[in-house]
């Protein structure tokens, strides 16, 4: 069918985009929203719904509804008691999947489910019926080509490699990416940007922060390391929760270390659908760990895991106030693990 959608995927940037987009086309086309109608499709009554799609166009061809969320069973129902009104929703679920197959010309059906539950019955009519847009996270070359002509609508530009720095202390998430492209076009006044001012206005990530961490003790470079260190501490981020990103991320060397150990000819993608993380993690991990020999990942490890027990026994005493202890310990490491040959 022609007239009938699904919206999905986790990249929810893209897919409102994608909404928007659509909804500015239709009105410029109809002169106006009079035929343009948004339902939340998790609240509304199955009768309401349908009505609105059966609606015929007023003054224009067309009408475009959006349906947020995909209507289904409430979920405080109790699999053991089903009610009359649990009986009752199922009815009127099953109509609307019935309904899908005979929506009128005169209406399209857009449903917009970023996180859909496979399991229903409507979704899977959806998926029989409907042309099927996913909006999937972008990355690799695809995330640094978009950063590029994404910056171009707010007037300036930034070339690949300052566009993978940047990446580099975002992440994926196209949202917040959004944010600091205005914020740097904004601040470069239609000069390219460059790595000073992303050092100057961006404030890296948890993550990003970390992995610049362990990128400077890949290098050796102990200066650096307490630099991103002392970031993360400057930005307000919980210092416990840094600690457990940097042991995090040296289970993550040996897991994948011992993987490519295993299969040396395998790919990110295939490490990263077997440890079940996100492939830009995979990537970015493989890439630090051609700086790390196994032997220096294991002492390592055993240090944190001492850093670990001192904080659970008290050993390493923090507050919300006081968190001294916890970062000396962590510069400590930082320099013993910069001092291994």
């Amino acid at each position: 069918m022609n007239n009938l959608f699904l919206f999905t995927g986790e990249e929810t940037f893209l897919l409102h985009e994608q909404i928007n987009s659509w909804k500015e086309s239709f009105k410029e086309k109809y002169e106006g929203d009079m035929n343009l109608i948004t339902i939340d499709g998790r609240e509304s009554e199955m009768g309401e719904l349908i009505a609105q799609i059966e609606a015929m166009p007023f003054l224009a061809e067309k009408r475009l509804i959006f349906v947020e969320g995909l209507p289904e069973a409430p979920k405080t129902r109790n699999a053991d008691k089903v009610t009359k009104k649990d009986e009752a929703r199922d009815e009127e679920l099953k109509k609307l999947a019935d309904y899908l197959e005979k929506i009128s010309d005169t209406s399209v059906v857009v449903f917009v489910q970023p996180n859909p539950d496979r399991r229903k019955s409507l979704y899977k009519k959806c998926i029989q019926l409907a042309t099927v847009k996913e909006f999937k996270p972008l990355e690799g070359a695809a995330l640094n080509q978009w950063v590029q002509n994404r910056i171009k609508k707010y007037n300036t530009s930034i070339d690949a490699n300052t566009a993978e720095y940047l990446i580099s202390l975002t992440g994926q998430d196209l949202w917040r990416m959004n944010q600091e492209l205005q914020k740097l076009s904004a601040y470069c006044q239609g000069q390219p940007v460059d790595r000073k001012s992303i050092d100057k206005l961006v404030v890296p990530t948890i993550e990003a922060n970390v992995f610049h961490l362990t990128d400077a003790l890949g290098a050796k470079d102990h200066r650096k390391a307490i630099r991103n260190l002392h970031r993360s501490v400057a930005a307000g981020e919980n210092l416990r929760q840094v600690f457990y990103m940097i042991v995090r991320q040296f289970r993550l060397f040996l897991q994948i270390g011992g993987y490519l150990a295993n299969y040396p000819n395998t790919t990110p993608a295939n490490i990263a659908t077997s440890l079940k993380i996100h492939p830009f993690v995979a990537r970015n991990t493989v890439n630090q760990l051609k700086h790390f020999n196994i032997s220096e990942l294991k002492t390592a490890y055993q240090r944190l895991l001492e850093i670990d027990i001192a904080l659970k026994t008290s050993g390493i005493r923090i507050t919300t106030e006081d968190q001294d202890e916890l970062t000396m310990a962590i510069e400590r490491f930082i320099l013993r693990f910069c001092s291994y040959k």
